[in-house]
């Protein structure tokens, strides 16, 4: 995100915000690992606005046992160490 805002990124990088974690108000067909309600961390297309859509696939319960901006930092680092 940092290299994006400051146009360092190489291509377009789409819009800044990947990370997120959110509380999950919808679900689609055939997802049942994401109740409503539940608390999250993932990657999601431009993650900063108020509501976001993400891939199921990218996506997993926090259990409750971390903080929103804990659970923020985690998917790119856990994705790429």
């Amino acid at each position: 995100d940092v290299l994006n805002v400051l146009g360092a990124y190489p291509g377009d990088p789409g819009p800044p915000g990947g990370d997120c974690a959110a509380v999950v108000s919808s679900v689609g067909a055939g997802v049942a690992h994401l109740p409503v309600g539940a608390r999250v961390l993932g990657q999601a297309t431009a993650a900063l606005a108020s509501i976001a859509r993400a891939d199921a696939r990218l996506v997993a319960p926090t259990g409750g046992v971390l903080s929103d901006d804990a659970a923020c930092t985690l998917p790119t680092t856990w994705s790429t160490v």
